[in-house]
């Protein structure tokens, strides 16, 4: 189901990419990223997991960094060739589950995930598999969210229940309804067999990752409203909790 799900999206999220690369998005992006990961020795190599249309690799290669993305569909994996030949950039695209690479012991010097542990069926046998491709002194950098916690966790849903009032009232806009059983039944499936729907984050990862020997160097919730602003956040419907995690090997 889950690979069904990023097949069907690979379209759609090429347009949000696109959107993205138009804008000052991008440079934020690349700004944050290059902070984090300023104190780690050229040349680098440099692993996006779930590459998706390939933003990471379309906004980080250069002679310093080699970018290497994988994807679990192939749909995906074909937005970003497209998007990496329109944009003359090189890097290695490869079909690929993140839980279980065919990579050798401590090939990265960084590895980057947006947006795809919450969908993973084991995201501890993730973790895992990414300490072990990943080199001593390297550092895993998450960007993910927590998209069905308000069906979960009554504080979280009188949160978001605030936020959605506030966007519609605001902006005239009604936000995606995740995991509604009613207006999203699809979404509501994929809900109930995700592992992390429920679980409390960034706090679960944390727990996660330092029992599997990393070092969490940097939590940061709301990480949008840094890189986008609040308000234009809010602005385009976006109001589930998302975060940051740098951790090091």
């Amino acid at each position: 189901m889950i690979k069904d799900y990023w097949t069907k999206a690979s379209s759609d999220y090429s347009d949000l990419i696109d959107e993205e690369m138009q804008k000052s998005y991008k440079d934020k992006w690349l700004n944050f990223i290059l902070d984090e990961i300023k104190d780690l020795e050229g040349p680098l190599e440099i692993l996006d997991i779930g590459t998706g249309p390939g933003f990471f690799p379309l906004i980080l290669s250069s002679k310093d960094r080699h970018l290497t993305g994988i994807d679990l569909t192939e749909a995906m994996i074909e937005e970003a060739q497209k998007k990496l030949q329109a944009f003359h950039v090189d890097a290695d695209l490869f079909i690929m589950d993140c839980q279980e690479t065919t990579f050798p012991d401590q090939k990265f010097d960084c590895i980057i995930c947006r947006n795809l542990v919450w969908t993973l069926p084991d995201p501890e046998k993730a973790y895992k598999e990414w300490f072990r491709i990943l080199k001593p002194g390297g550092r895993l950098l998450i960007f993910d969210g927590s998209w069905y916690i308000h069906h979960f966790d009554p504080s979280a849903k009188e949160k978001y229940q605030a936020l959605k009032d506030y966007v519609k009232k605001t902006y005239d806009i009604d936000v995606y309804p995740y995991g509604d059983k009613e207006t999203n039944p699809d979404d509501y499936e994929l809900m109930k067999i995700t592992f992390l729907s429920d679980k409390a984050r960034p706090a679960w990862d944390e727990k996660t990752l330092t029992s599997l020997g990393f070092t969490v160097d940097k939590v940061l919730e709301d990480y949008l409203d840094f890189l986008v602003g609040k308000e234009e956040r809010l602005a385009r419907g976006d109001i589930s909790p998302v975060f940051f995690i740098k951790a090091s090997k």
